[in-house]
């Protein structure tokens, strides 16, 4: 009997409907239920470590109307067809949840006989990028309505034993480095349609899953070659993430060694180990021509081909981008060279960070940090004009009923990722639910607001029991975070960014759910906060319990609190002027040229400056934003091209939150301060940045808003495209403003 699945069937309706007989267009991100396909893998292997099984199908084509694969894995996937490479993937989802692929396959058959292979990577290892969960594959084919071959009933799986287990870990964050044993056939499981080169393994039916659809677009896997330099250096136009290949010839039996980094050595050579991280892939090749590519994707500008015994030689190494294929329709162009170059920078810095999840750097662990996604979920939607990756992000942290290993209330400070050492960052929760608000502004998703709720007084119940007879937190347990600086040293005790960080956050829960008793909470804490930490020129750090009870302040005083303080609004410029005019005038990146203010511990790129480029940009010092961002992250644009996690080489130079440098750019210089989807309402605030000109495009949804201006004296003209149903605003400011409606 002939079975339609739900998008094949609303593939026939459409097209029907739009009587022609060319090949319907479906949305391939919200297939969520497979029709035949079960979860299949080796029988007695489904936790065994570093696993990874070749699947395999032959399928016969004739006419094809449309052609779909739906297909999940743990913990991933590398689809080709014929030979030639497809996806990879899935989405990743939460524990016990499982994102579908829907893949046109389309494009990639012929009439006759197709090799569909599928290689299942089953790692079974604690990290922060890819799940610790038993091993399987669940994937079917469908062609024109019918599901032709699906797991369970259809599909071989070998273990070819090309790739090695027993392997060090990339890195503590990330699984098993990539080791290989290879013959010049290698390849020839892919696309030979009489291929009987192994035993197949016996495969058993598993667990029914969970199921979710990808929701998110797929990759951009777009080719790049790499330019050779000395030493058997290959060097990338600019850092780049994705699936690193290597064209090579060998001649006599050859242990090939390929590292790879985002920075080149003093020597010249590459440093696979700078982060911590084992950078190398490792093939012991036989004489024969192959054409290698990494299976995990990786991120470097530079990749070093070492021959460590035999003899071969290097044709070709690119890079198969691994990448958000969203964010061409954004653009920024100013006049200013520096300015477009630090805009492209933090393009490819988020093009590189966010394909599922917003990822803290994408070479040393991939991860979904809490708090990095305030800062880029602005970034994603400044530059894609939607909210899908956000969602996804947040609905991850909602799925589970508990999180393993976290303590009761607490949500992870990365997710999806296993924490077996129960670790966790109260302050980085806190960062979720302030999330939440901006998120709603940008979404009108209500829904996932209200979803939600539970989680955030769990976590509002959590911290109570930390609540002293002032009425704040002391004594918070785990990893108490304020930022990479000496901040971080002076969290013990009562922690006053910690404290200001919690008023903000309960202050926000009040808004989103109507509770006044907590926006009452979070004006007390502000209020007992000013009146005990402010010592008349600035708020310390933190107060410490003595052996006889009380609580002393340590006197330590240090830069990223005082921003804090004027975030979290504990501090206002009306408040506290003489604080907020010297940290306005005197503080700063600057401050490590002048030296000023000595006593008091410099602020760390994140969280203090991005904290400091709110603030100025509070006040409309729009100026003073572009001279301190073109300081301080330029040399990291023209050294790789991309944003760094701070200006040091240990170091991740591609970090995913300061690509929220294209936010600031959007605001504080083209002047789009904000764009409500819910209100449809654009809020122009044209402030005198030192530019004569400026244009850009912000899409939202399909459309986009196009503004261009030109200033002359103190008068801007302002072109300004807007999408079909907006209006706009402009925010009073020195200057005098005409917009033009296009």
């Amino acid at each position: 009997m002939k079975r339609f699945s739900i998008c094949g069937l609303l593939a026939v309706v459409v097209s029907i409907l739009a009587g022609c007989t060319q090949a319907p267009t479906i949305d391939l991100k919200e297939c969520d239920a497979f029709v035949a396909a079960k979860p299949v893998w080796a029988e007695g292997r489904e936790t065994e470590r570093n696993l990874t099984l070749a699947f395999r199908e032959v399928i016969n084509t004739g006419r094809i109307g449309e052609a779909y694969m739906r297909l999940t894995a743990s913990c991933n996937y590398r689809l080709r067809v014929n030979g030639e490479f497809v996806a990879h993937g899935p989405s990743v989802a939460a524990h016990d949840f499982y994102r579908i692929d829907c893949i046109d396959l389309k494009p990639y058959l012929q009439r006759g006989d197709n090799v569909i292979a599928v290689e299942v990577a089953g790692y079974n290892d604690d990290n922060y990028y890819l799940l610790n969960q038993p091993s399987f594959l669940q994937a079917e084919v469908e062609i024109n309505g019918e599901v032709v071959a699906a797991t369970g009933s259809n599909f071989k799986a070998y273990d070819l034993k090309q790739r090695k287990q027993d392997v060090p870990e990339f890195s503590f964050q990330r699984p098993h480095t990539e080791y290989y044993v290879l013959s010049a056939d290698f390849e020839q499981w892919l696309n030979d349609t009489e291929w009987q080169g192994a035993e197949a393994v016996n495969l058993v039916e598993q667990p029914a899953k969970a199921l979710l659809s990808r929701h998110v677009e797929y990759p951009d896997y777009t080719i790049h070659d790499a330019t050779p330099q000395d030493n058997n250096v290959y060097a990338f136009k600019c850092n780049s993430t994705g699936f690193l290949g290597v064209k090579v010839k060998v001649e006599e039996p050859t242990r090939l060694q390929v590292r790879f980094d985002e920075l080149l050595w003093e020597d010249g050579n590459v440093n696979a180990g700078r982060l911590g991280c084992q950078a190398y892939i490792i093939y012991e090749l036989q004489p024969g021509d192959y054409n290698l590519e990494s299976y995990e994707p990786y991120t470097m500008k530079y990749a070093q081909a070492v021959v460590e015994s035999g003899k071969c030689t290097v044709e070709r190494v690119y890079m198969r981008d691994y990448c958000n294929s969203d964010v061409d329709r954004a653009t920024f162009v100013s006049g200013n060279e520096d300015l477009d170059r630090l805009f492209e920078s933090a393009r490819e810095t988020f093009r590189q960070n966010a394909l599922d999840v917003f990822m803290d750097c994408p070479s040393r662990e991939r991860a979904g940090w809490l708090c990095d996604s305030y800062f880029t979920s602005r970034v994603a939607f400044d530059l894609s004009g939607d909210t899908q990756i956000e969602r996804n992000f947040i609905q991850n942290f909602l799925l589970p009923e508990k999180f393993k290993h976290i303590d009761e209330g607490m949500l992870p400070m990365c997710y999806p990722s296993d924490h077996p050492n129960q670790n966790h960052i109260p302050n980085w929760a806190m960062w979720f639910v302030v999330e939440l608000e901006e998120y709603l502004h940008r979404s009108g998703d209500r829904a996932m607001i209200d979803a939600a709720k539970p989680r955030v007084y769990a976590l509002i119940d959590y911290f109570k029991p930390f609540l002293n007879e002032d009425g704040l937190l002391e004594k918070l347990t785990r990893w108490v975070f304020v930022e990479w600086s000496h901040a971080n040293n002076l969290v013990q005790d009562v922690s006053y960014p910690s404290n200001m960080l919690y008023a903000h956050m309960l202050d926000v829960a009040g808004r989103l759910y109507n509770d006044a008793a907590l926006n009452e909470q979070a004006e007390q804490v502000r209020k007992t906060i000013r009146e005990q930490s402010f010592d008349g020129e600035y708020f310390v750090d933190n107060a410490v319990r003595g052996k006889g009870g009380k609580l002393t302040l340590s006197g330590e005083h240090t830069e990223a609190c005082q921003y804090y303080a004027f975030f979290t609004r504990t501090a206002t410029p009306e408040l506290h002027p003489d604080l907020w005019k010297r940290l306005r005038d005197e503080f700063g990146p600057v401050r490590k040229q002048t030296n000023a203010y000595a006593d008091v511990p410099f602020a760390n790129a994140f969280i203090g400056n991005y904290l400091r480029n709110e603030l100025l940009s509070r006040e409309g010092l729009s100026t003073q934003i572009l001279n301190e961002v073109v300081d301080f992250y330029l040399p990291m644009a023209d050294l790789t091209g991309t944003l760094w996690e701070n200006m040091t080489t240990v170091a991740s130079c591609n970090h995913g939150f300061a690509s929220h440098i294209a936010h600031v750019l959007y605001r504080d210089v083209l002047g789009v301060y904000d764009i409500s989807p819910v209100e449809k309402k654009v809020v122009l605030r044209m402030i005198d940045s030192g530019l004569e000109q400026c244009k850009g495009s912000i899409p939202v949804g399909d459309e986009s808003v196009d503004i261009e201006w030109t200033k002359n004296g103190e008068e801007f003209t302002v072109s300004l495209s807007l999408p079909e149903g907006y209006d706009y605003g402009v925010m009073p400011t020195e200057n005098k403003v005409t917009v033009v409606v296009k």
